[in-house]
């Protein structure tokens, strides 16, 4: 059963977290394809998105493209990217992780998507010897 986001009263595991990301979801009625939190591409949105810098005022495509795209040597390639960073804002958004500001072109964190991403990044970049030490 999918948690509740308006209340954190029960610890989930990071399975029960991931769950609905691993699969397609739809937004305006069309299809989105899941998340992968473990595929390069996929993994460094999370860590992007989830900057301490974008905590308080949010993120924008230009604030984002810079991390996923260090490098664009012509405006035609920097057009690329970000037409690629807004594809990545939609999937995000279909997943409910991000929400859009109301009258800007900045996107927050939802609730739902800080537990989320958190969690997925500390499973990824947990080692086996803490987990272990964790366990025992």
């Amino acid at each position: 059963m999918p948690p509740h986001w308006g209340t954190f009263t029960r610890s989930w595991c990071v399975g029960e977290l991931a769950d609905g990301l691993c699969h397609p979801s739809t937004w305006k009625g069309k299809r989105v394809r899941a998340i992968n939190p473990y595929a390069p591409g996929d993994a460094d949105l999370l860590a992007v998105i989830s900057r301490g810098e974008f905590m308080e005022n949010g993120f924008r495509n230009r604030d984002v493209r810079p991390h996923l795209f260090p490098e664009a040597s012509s405006p035609e390639e920097e057009q690329r990217h970000a037409a690629a960073v807004t594809r990545k804002f939609h999937l995000l958004r279909a997943h409910g992780l991000i929400k859009k500001v109301t009258g800007t072109h900045r996107y927050h964190l939802t609730d739902k998507g800080r537990t989320i991403v958190t969690a997925l990044l500390t499973a990824r970049n947990a080692s086996t010897e803490s987990l272990t030490k964790l366990a025992a």
